[in-house]
C-alpha cells in the first residue's frame, strides 16, 4: 500500500523537551526522517501523501518501489504511538505500542490527538 505514517517516541531517559522525538516513514526512500516538531512532521506527512497519490494516480512505474513502514518489534522504543495515511479519501489509522494492529481514526485531527495522549505529548 506504501502509506506515509508519524511516529511520535517518547524517551524516557531523556529530559523534557528532547524526551519526545517525531519521524516520518517515507515510503519513497523506505525509511524514517527525523522531524523537529509535530507541525513540521505533519506538514512532510502531507506532502508525502500527495507524491504517492501522483504516483498512483499517473501510474508512475516506480510505485512498484514503495514500501510500507515496518511492523514493530518487541525491541522498539518503549512507548511510541504512529498514525498513517492511506491514499485517496484520506483514511487514518492509529497504532500504538499497546495495541501493534492499526486501528481507523475519525479524521486526521482525531488520529493526531490519540498518538499524542498515546505517549502523553502535549501539543503547544
Amino acid at each position: 500500500m506504501s502509506r506515509p505514517t508519524l511516529k511520535i517516541i517518547r524517551h524516557d531517559d531523556r529530559a523534557p523537551p528532547g524526551n519526545i522525538t517525531f519521524r516520518v516513514w517515507n515510503p519513497i526512500t523506505g525509511c524514517y526522517e527525523a522531524m523537529p516538531t509535530l507541525g513540521v512532521g505533519l506538514s512532510r506527512l502531507d506532502e508525502l501523501v500527495e507524491r504517492v497519490r501522483m504516483m498512483w494516480k499517473q501510474h508512475d512505474p516506480a510505485r512498484a518501489s514503495l514500501k510500507d513502514a515496518p511492523e514493530p518489534t518487541n525491541d522498539d522504543d518503549p512507548e511510541w504511538a504512529e498514525l498513517r495515511v492511506s491514499r485517496g479519501k484520506r483514511v487514518y489509522g492509529t497504532r500504538n505500542f499497546d495495541q501493534w494492529e492499526w486501528r481507523q481514526a475519525r479524521g486526521r485531527a482525531a488520529a493526531v490527538q490519540t498518538i499524542c495522549n498515546e505517549v502523553g505529548y502535549v501539543p503547544t
